[in-house]
């Protein structure tokens, strides 16, 4: 059993680099692995499932072709969380909830994207249950397509603009006894995200002294493209974008 872990491309027409890079990595993948997860901010922006270009056909086609040969499945990040049923069925994929618990070699293993776990940022955590209200989603898919990209384009602007205080980073990073919450919520012994770009293995201590890991899949931003997770056997490694063990 070879499952592939993936999160935080932050994929888009600009990134030709990354791009190439997936789509290298799908086609080595595609006789190798037994199910790739994708754990949100595939995409750098989704803007609904009636977007229409060439760079989101060419993603199309490469997430079809590989789900004819093993199963892809999919969690929404906060950049992508609008993607629906009609990219689903187009892709082949399949879509998650946030927080799905995977049993596979004798692991619990509980999958997210991770902006959950930064619970101390309390404004973006009222912001996402507002953006991702079934109300508001429904909404803004009315919106014509042109003036999704207009708004994406001042809410990108703006938020460029904002400064934050060096003294407050750590309400964006992840707080280790939220993830213990969800670790015995679920009653996983692993937990596998991305979201906050600091790949790394963690370690979690529970209430009972239990001791859970914490995986962070490797983005493609704040590094070269290319990393990810491996689940083999009984081992789970970490990627960098040269394939080597970290």
């Amino acid at each position: 059993m070879k499952i592939a872990f993936i999160s935080d491309l932050h994929l888009s027409p600009q990134t030709s680099e990354a791009n190439q890079v997936f789509y290298n990595l799908m086609q080595k993948w595609k006789n190798e692995l037994d199910a790739l997860y994708i754990l949100g901010d595939f995409f750098d922006y989704w803007l609904g499932d009636d977007d229409d270009n060439d760079f989101i056909n060419q993603i199309k086609v490469t997430l079809k072709h590989f789900s004819l040969k093993a199963p892809i499945y999919f969690i929404g990040g906060n950049h992508d969380f609008g993607i629906g049923k009609k990219f689903a069925k187009e892709t082949g994929i399949s879509i998650l909830k946030d927080c799905t618990l995977l049993n596979v070699n004798n692991y619990r293993i509980l999958l997210s994207h991770g902006d959950v776990f930064c619970s101390l940022d309390i404004g973006y955590q009222r912001m996402k249950k507002i953006l991702q209200n079934p109300i508001t989603m429904f909404i803004l898919r009315k919106i014509p397509l042109s003036w999704r990209y207009k708004l994406k384009d001042m809410l990108k602007n703006k938020s460029s603009s904002t400064s934050y205080n060096p003294y407050n980073q750590h309400i964006y990073q992840v707080v280790d006894n939220t993830v213990a919450q969800f670790a015995k919520k679920y009653k996983a012994d692993v937990v596998i995200h991305g979201h906050t770009h600091k790949p790394n293995y963690y370690q979690v201590k529970l209430d009972d002294n239990i001791v859970i890991t914490r995986i962070e899949i490797p983005d493609w931003v704040n590094r070269k493209p290319g990393g990810y997770v491996i689940l083999e056997d009984t081992t789970i490694k970490i990627y960098d974008s040269n394939g080597i063990a970290i």
